[in-house]
């Protein structure tokens, strides 16, 4: 046992050292400057300097989309275990060095899971660099994709709690100690990964997850009958369930928070069927069609990987890399432009960082790990593997992607297809292991005669396959849905320019199918030297060095392989000379805006950004409230805004109501906006209509100064009596002119409590400039509930009793306080259930063993 403690530690010590140099520039003081971390640090910028000014928590984040809810941003800490867990495993207590975190995350979680899989420790550190080195995963960590690398590090263990736990069923009549112990540390372990992985906030791989162990549960049940264990396998199954609620349970404010926020975003389906077209006419781009329940198939399907290029998993550059790929100084690319990079990309998503490489000897191994390995891991990887692949090609598979977007629950509230190989990632890397086991701990009756010729198979299979490929690559067009774009960008010179990349794209295909041939020779060499001359031997007297040696040699060039590509992506060029050049910085117009601000006095207001990506975009939302900004879950009715009045034609009656004081016009050039009607305004009609298309549709010929435009089913009774009767479509309302109601201006503004004061000597209706989120906002007159509904499509409107009052809008977020205490109670359950199994159980092995 202190053999194992030894070598684990050893291991695991060794695993956080690679960590650490691969990430080497950020130990001499240098940093990485990650896309999306720095949306990230943007987007949530207000949320957090409120958290440093108040020290409250607030989840409403007001700089982004006239201001939407922040759960999915930053928020107040969960009282979880998990949430405890999550931020110890994610190392940000190593400041900007938390790459290495994410690194070590992977590997060790897959060495951990391997281990669980009764893989010998130098196979397991074999399997966790295979995996934690995989394109894929670099590439994310260079984009700043953090949260879907930590959730991705907690699939592999997810799994191998479940493989414990069936194996202690199948076992569990012949060793029933053994069998006992693999029941609970796997249920232990499947509820550990599980609630750490929702705590690390990537659903969407949690998903994917969910579908490689309904594919595990139906095989091993499917073995279950087959080898007369059933009933035991129901007692399995009853465990892990326990493990999921705990896991769920524990996780149980922010699972339930999204849900119901998610209700109101882009993922939870459309309340219009008009369209930009409706209005406009032809003319006007069809982005997305209504979906009722989730995201538009043809968004949900932007990036899908292409039939072809998942040949990509075998061959790297044979789509060309990423978009902005490295080119040598051989290149036509080089000797034309002058140029290190260049679009090389040519698959069918929009644009990529790069391939989903594997590795060629991975998928090599993992078609021998097919043949060899016997049971149900054969059937279940095999089997999640091409479901995975299959998910990947998303539209251009229609009719199995289309089937599971309107049929599997949850698959419409995600995008980006591509993603499930993750799941092939895991999977070919782990029946890779299981191969290679076979071949250092065969079992018994194996010969091999019985190896070689599955070596001979997998190896003329891989080759084969590359072989052709480069036969038929002369027929090739190396050209891709990106080109499209560039076709427009370069107009009548764009023939001769992509004749350029065309040739680096067929350069580069061919150089690494041919390294990729490589690669897989020198691993059959390794493997059928070892198979020829020592396996016979070995298998009497087992021979550790030469074991060691072949394992070594392998690991070796798997890494080369593995970085040689990585290393097109994230290199020494990707860093930055220290970490202060990646603080967030305003722009000239920033400053011309704060200057323009302080001469004519305005406070609160919003700005238009022309000058960027307007709605994809989020660092000017760290120096001003936007109406842009950048969020895959920004609220459903805010977007329907965006296509039909901001993103194409713009609409300046809907600029006013948003309270756009300023625009920055495309030469970054800043324009004051003095129609803007500021932070609250009392109007003279309400034009009242029946649905969510009329709502939307008549926001193009009203006036918001003079009227609000009201669903007739949100006003109910809210402002009866107060109103005249209808006129041609237009309810009269009272008027006094006299009358004001204006915000309170504080600094620093607090997020949570928006203050106005009022005077009229009549009843009259106000429309505020916010945005409408019910379940979070609260209204108060002079300290007593009030209520207030929807107008103008997205805003707030209330009925303001005569006489001077103080109206206070206050972001309470009831349903995540309420959850908070549940969270905590069935933390401390789960512990104590964890705590009290284990004890109980060493307690009984202990007595048995005395």
């Amino acid at each position: 046992m202190q053999k194992k403690i030894f070598t684990h530690t050893g291991i695991v010590l060794a695993l956080l050292a690679i960590s650490f140099l691969y990430f080497l520039p950020l130990l001499q003081g240098k940093a990485l400057p990650q896309g999306d971390v720095q949306k990230f640090e943007s987007m949530a910028k207000s949320q957090k300097d409120y958290h440093k000014q108040t020290g409250d928590y607030t989840t409403w984040c007001p700089s982004m989309f006239s201001g939407m809810p922040g759960y999915q941003i930053t928020n107040s800490p969960q009282h979880s275990v998990y949430q405890a867990m999550r931020d110890f495993l994610n190392m940000y207590w190593l400041g900007r060095h938390n790459d290495v975190g994410v690194l070590f995350l992977l590997l060790v979680g897959f060495y951990g899971a391997l281990i669980a899989f009764g893989v010998s420790p130098w196979l397991a550190l074999l399997g966790a660099l295979a995996f934690g080195l995989g394109s894929y995963n670099i590439i994310i960590i260079e984009a700043g994709h953090i949260t879907k690398a930590w959730a991705l590090s907690m699939m592999a263990p997810i799994l191998a709690g479940m493989i414990l736990c069936f194996r202690g069923a199948a076992t569990l009549k012949e060793e029933r100690r053994k069998g006992i112990g693999w029941i609970i540390w796997g249920g232990i372990l499947l509820s550990f990964a599980l609630g750490t992985q929702i705590a690390f906030n990537h659903i969407q791989i949690t998903f994917y997850t969910a579908i490689v162990c309904v594919v595990v549960g139906l095989v091993y049940l499917v073995y279950s009958i087959k080898d007369k264990y059933f009933t035991r396998f129901l007692m399995a199954v009853g465990i892990l369930l326990v493990g999921v609620a705990l896991a769920l349970a524990c996780n149980t404010r922010h699972l339930l928070v999204n849900q119901e926020y998610v209700k109101y975003t882009m993922r939870g389906g459309s309340e219009i069927t008009v369209t930009p077209q409706d209005l406009y006419g032809e003319d006007m781009p069809l982005n997305h069609n209504a979906n009722a329940d989730g995201l538009d198939i043809n968004y949900a399907f932007s990036w899908s990987y292409g039939v072809g290029e998942t040949y990509t998993l075998l061959v790297p550059g044979a789509m060309g890399g990423g978009s902005v790929e490295p080119v040598d100084k051989s290149s036509a690319t080089y000797n034309n432009f002058r140029q290190e990079r260049a679009p090389l990309y040519w698959g069918d998503q929009p644009f990529t960082s790069g391939p989903v490489y594997f590795g060629a000897i991975v998928v090599f191994l993992f078609l021998f790990g097919l043949v060899v390995v016997k049971g149900p891991e054969r059937w279940w990887i095999l089997i999640a593997t091409i479901i995975a692949i299959l998910m990947s090609w998303g539209r251009n598979f229609m009719p199995f992607n289309e089937f599971l977007f309107e049929h599997l629950p949850l698959y419409n509230k995600f995008r980006t297809p591509s993603m499930s190989l993750v799941i092939a990632n895991v999977l070919m890397v782990l029946m890779a292991v299981l191969g290679l086991r076979e071949v250092f701990s065969p079992r018994e009756g194996r010969t091999a005669k019985q190896l070689l010729r599955a070596l001979y198979i997998s190896a003329g299979t891989t080759v084969g396959i590359i072989l052709v490929g480069l036969m038929l690559c002369g027929g090739f067009s190396y050209s891709g849905a990106s080109d499209v774009e560039m076709a427009h960008q370069y107009g009548d010179q764009w023939r001769m320019i992509q004749d350029i990349f065309i040739q680096d794209r067929k350069a580069l295909f061919v150089s690494d199918s041919w390294r990729s041939i490589g690669f897989i020779l020198v691993a059959v060499a390794l493997l059928w030297i070892y198979l020829k001359w020592m396996f016979d031997k070995q298998a009497k007297n087992p021979n550790l060095f030469a074991q060691m040696g072949i394992l070594a040699a392998l690991l070796l060039f798997i890494v080369v392989d593995l970085q040689g590509v990585d290393s097109r992506y994230l290199n020494k060029g990707n860093y930055v000379r220290n970490a202060n050049q990646l603080d967030q910085r305003p722009e000239q117009y920033d400053y011309d805006i704060d200057a323009q601000a302080a001469r004519f006095g305005d406070q609160d207001f919003r700005v238009l950004n022309l000058a960027v990506n307007t709605f994809n975009d989020s660092k000017p939302s760290a120096f001003h409230n936007q109406i842009g900004g950048y969020s895959a879950a920004k609220l459903r009715r805010y977007q329907d805004l965006i296509d039909f009045y901001i993103g194409y034609r713009i609409n300046p009656n809907v600029l006013n109501m948003l309270n756009t004081r300023y625009v920055v016009m495309r030469d970054g050039q800043v324009q004051r906006i003095p129609e803007a009607l500021g932070n609250c305004w009392f109007v003279h009609n309400i034009r009242p209509v029946d649905n969510a298309n009329d709502e939307i549709l008549k926001l193009n010929e009203y006036n918001p100064a003079t009227d609000a435009i009201v669903n007739v089913s949100e006003m109910g009774d809210k402002i009866q009596g107060l109103s005249k009767p209808c006129i041609e479509g237009l309810t009269e309302l009272p008027w006094d002119s006299t009358a004001t109601i204006e915000m309170e201006h504080k600094q620093p503004v607090d997020i949570n409590r928006l203050v106005y004061h009022s005077h009229c000597s009549t009843p009259m209706l106000a429309v505020f400039s916010e945005i409408y989120y019910a379940p979070d906002w609260r209204v108060y007159i002079d300290g007593q509930p009030a209520e207030y509904f929807r107008a103008n499509y997205i805003l707030r409107a209330m009925v303001v009793p005569a006489g001077d009052h103080e109206i206070v809008f206050c972001n309470e977020a009831p349903t995540m306080h309420r959850l908070d205490t549940i969270t905590l109670i069935c933390s401390i359950v789960t512990v104590l259930i964890f705590a009290g199994t284990l004890v109980i159980y060493y307690s009984k092995r202990r007595k048995k063993e005395e």
